[in-house]
């Protein structure tokens, strides 16, 4: 009888394991920092009144109190607030409070793409009708993705908005607009890139040597959605990373724009691009 009990027992504790094992399955896969305000939950006025920012200095969450994200507000809204390219959008969303619009414009002169980035917008020439900004936050994991909600709405390039274009680019008047998100993994150096130690890569929009350039050596991984036609409605999308090297990444890049070719001030001004719960995994 005995003998009978500590089968049955031993039996019992053998399923319990393998149930255990069972449940830790899915657990052992790395688990990657959030995203500073990966639902774009917080926004605030900390440096101007014409624009949104996506933080708060007064937010009881410390991870929303300093800027992670930038937009290129500051440089569009220069004449007016009424020119501001990314702002967030209340009723329309996934999940929580709000989700974050990107609605490219035209501002008097010059086209404007609704846009995001990791980083800060450094200054406006205003001869040249151009912007500086400063790529990447500090960052030290290797996710294998990028996965995030959107919904996309597509303009119409016009004459008015068809600016520049990079070479081999069929794009020309009477073209639906593309949207764009990209991220990328990286150890550039701030001293060879023209940024800062946080954010070590300078674009100046008036000068195309300085546009980034996602086969560079210093890039350890890089993915890259682009956006043709209109969603329909929400929909969640992964963009893989593509490893190049084993080398552990200093930063984290991730740009979005309603307008692909935004930095060449070509696009549609009816281009709208919403963004939702944004996660690396």
């Amino acid at each position: 009888m005995k003998k009978n009990i500590w089968i049955i027992w031993a039996a019992g504790i053998l399923l319990l394991a393998a149930c255990q094992k069972e449940e830790n399955k899915g657990t052992d896969s790395p688990v990657f920092s959030e995203i500073p305000n990966g639902g774009f939950e917080c926004f605030s006025h900390a440096e101007s009144d014409k624009y949104y920012s996506l933080y708060d200095p007064a937010s009881a969450d410390s991870t929303l109190q300093n800027k992670w994200w930038c937009t290129g507000n500051k440089g569009s809204t220069t004449l007016s607030a009424k020119y501001s390219v990314t702002m967030p959008d209340y009723e329309d969303k996934v999940e929580g409070n709000s989700s974050l619009k990107l609605a490219s414009t035209y501002v008097v002169i010059k086209f404007a793409a609704g846009n995001v980035f990791t980083g800060e917008y450094v200054e406006t020439n205003l001869l040249k009708g151009s912007g500086t900004i400063n790529f990447g936050r500090p960052f030290n994991e290797r996710p294998a993705k990028l996965k995030l909600w959107l919904k996309y709405k597509s303009g119409v390039i016009t004459e008015k908005t068809l600016n520049d274009k990079p070479a081999g680019d069929p794009v020309k008047v009477g073209d639906k607009d593309r949207a764009s998100v990209w991220i990328a993994l990286g150890d550039w150096d701030y001293r060879l890139y023209g940024g800062t130690a946080s954010c070590p890569v300078q674009v100046n929009t008036a000068d195309k040597s300085t546009f980034f350039d996602p086969y560079s050596e210093d890039v350890i991984a890089y993915g890259r959605l682009i956006l043709e036609d209109d969603t329909d409605g929400w929909i969640q999308l992964e963009i893989p990373l593509e490893y190049r090297s084993e080398r552990t990444p200093t930063h984290i890049i991730i740009s979005a724009a309603a307008s692909m070719l935004g930095d060449y001030f070509t696009g549609s001004a009816e281009s709208i691009l919403w963004l939702d719960d944004l996660k690396l995994e």
